[in-house]
Order: structure tokens, then sequence, then C-alpha cells
């Protein structure tokens, strides 16, 4: 498993690392935790492409994913959720904790565009008990995403 803490130091990304004490496994739990709305608690989502890609998709946790216009984003067919062993081999992470950075090898990403709409995000953290704060600019910048409309 990798360390989100090494990345975010090696890659000089302005960010912290949040430890919530116990597992948040859930936006709603993290945003309750938080004492926030849920929109500001974005999920990263490991999908797989009718090719076998594996691709990011990262929204709020208020939304719904919409496989149809991340298709269109990402030009493929077909999306599917990835099984749990695919997402920890591909990204390095176990699902409940993937962050939206920091993987194995660089992974195509589209991020909702609501993400404009904040000064600030969490994100999943590494690991369940653990949440990334990361302005909607520096994530991008790190990323090398798309934003886009992605959610319903």
């Amino acid at each position: 498993m990798l360390d989100l803490k090494l990345f975010l130091e090696r890659e000089s990304v302005e960010a912290q690392l949040l430890d919530l004490g116990h597992s948040m496994t859930t936006t709603a739990a993290a945003a309750e935790r938080l004492g926030i709305a849920m929109s500001g608690v974005f999920k990263s989502l490991v999908l797989c492409t009718e090719q076998g890609e594996v691709v990011i998709a990262v929204l709020p946790g208020d939304k719904r994913v919409d496989f149809k216009k991340i298709c269109q984003v990402m030009g493929c067919r077909k999306l599917s959720f990835a099984r749990p062993e695919v997402a920890l081999e591909r990204t390095g992470y176990p699902p409940g904790g993937t962050p939206p950075i920091g993987w194995e090898a660089p992974l195509r990403t589209v991020i909702d565009e609501s993400i404009h709409d904040h000064e600030e995000i969490y994100c999943g953290g590494g690991r369940p008990e653990l949440l990334l704060r990361i302005r909607p600019a520096e994530l991008l910048r790190v990323s090398g995403a798309i934003a886009a409309s992605i959610s319903l």
C-alpha cells in the first residue's frame, strides 16, 4: 500500500492530510465528522473501461456518477466499477480511502466541474481514517484531470 504523505512531500503538493481517528469509508460519515455539507467531500471512484483501462472519477459525496457523461469525456463506450482487488492493485490504495492523486502510475482522471464551487475540498487520504484537504486548483494541477459535468 502506498503512502500519500510521501507523494505530497515529493511532489510539493499544497495540501493537508487529516487523521480523523477512525474509519471514514463514506462521504456522509466524513462530512458529519467535519461538520460540513456532503458536497464538500469528494469521492474517488475507480472505474474500468470495456478495454480494461482503469480511470478515476472524482465527484461530490452528495452526487451519483453519470457513466454516460464520463464515457463521453473519456472516449469510451462502457464503464463499470473496478473490482476491489483491481482498485488496490492499480491505485495502490484500498477502497474506502482512495485519494484523487498519488497512485502507482498515472491514471486518466475526470473531476466533476462542481469542484469550482469550493475554496477547498476533502477527499480520500489513502486510508479510511485519513482525509486530504486541498484547494481545487491544486488538485487539478497535480492530477492533470479534466473538469467536466460527470454527476447526476
